[in-house]
């Protein structure tokens, strides 16, 4: 009984968790949905790209604003972690921190090299 309950919270924390704004119109949600992407190094959704989820919904420009500087600021933490760490974790990592930082890609490459080599 235990074992379905804490399977059952976590889904519903899961649930909650979910970063898709797209039936929002309200800026704040749309910044955080962009803040949670980058956090998470997902890469950068396009205004064409998140046209085509709103299934015929109109994409406010300031809605879309609100998500690139979410995005922006999310990216900086992501990027600003240690890439070393995320490889050895097995995290991915998509090639969102090329144009920030250049020592993240190979840092997270030997980090990941490295778990591998030793399995």
């Amino acid at each position: 009984m235990k074992a379905i309950l804490v399977i059952m919270v976590s889904l519903f924390l899961a649930a909650c968790s979910s970063t898709v704004p797209l039936t929002s119109t309200q800026d704040s949600d749309w910044a955080t949905y962009g803040l949670e992407t980058g956090q998470k190094g997902w890469n950068f959704e396009s205004k064409e790209q998140i046209v085509d989820l709103l299934d015929g919904k109109e994409l406010k420009v300031s809605n879309y604003d609100a998500y690139v500087a979410g995005y922006k600021k999310g990216l900086q933490e992501y990027c600003g972690q240690d890439a070393f760490e995320l490889g050895t974790k097995g995290g991915v990592y998509t090639g969102v921190c090329d144009d920030i930082s250049k020592e993240f890609k190979y840092d997270y490459l030997r980090g990941y090299n490295s778990t591998k080599r030793g399995m």
